[in-house]
């Protein structure tokens, strides 16, 4: 199962992708955990999008995350991939961050 993430503009075009084939990032989202507010609402399974506003609360977590993962090192590339998407989306205006889960 992979989570999928896009960097699309007000009109939904995507800018940017990072197509998750082995499902690391999937693997990587704590979904459910209270100690991430943002992304513990991530489903897996669906859609979830980011906005500018919660994309500033987003990435302080993505930061985080990519920290702990000291016992899954090959996620690692995916959240800096995903945590770059989110960082232009906050510094323009009119970017989302949509993440797709199967």
């Amino acid at each position: 199962m992979g989570l999928d993430a896009h960097l699309e503009d007000e009109f939904a075009e995507p800018l940017d992708s990072f197509l998750d084939e082995d499902g690391l990032l999937a693997a990587s989202i704590p979904a459910g955990n209270p100690g991430y507010p943002m992304l513990r609402y991530v489903d897996i399974e669906g859609v979830t999008v980011f906005n500018r506003l919660q994309l500033a609360e987003v990435i302080p977590e993505l930061e985080r995350l990519s920290a702990a993962a000291t016992d899954a090192p090959e996620a690692k590339p995916a959240i800096a991939r995903v945590l770059k998407m989110a960082k232009k989306a906050v510094a323009e205006p009119h970017l989302y961050l949509r993440l797709l889960g199967d």
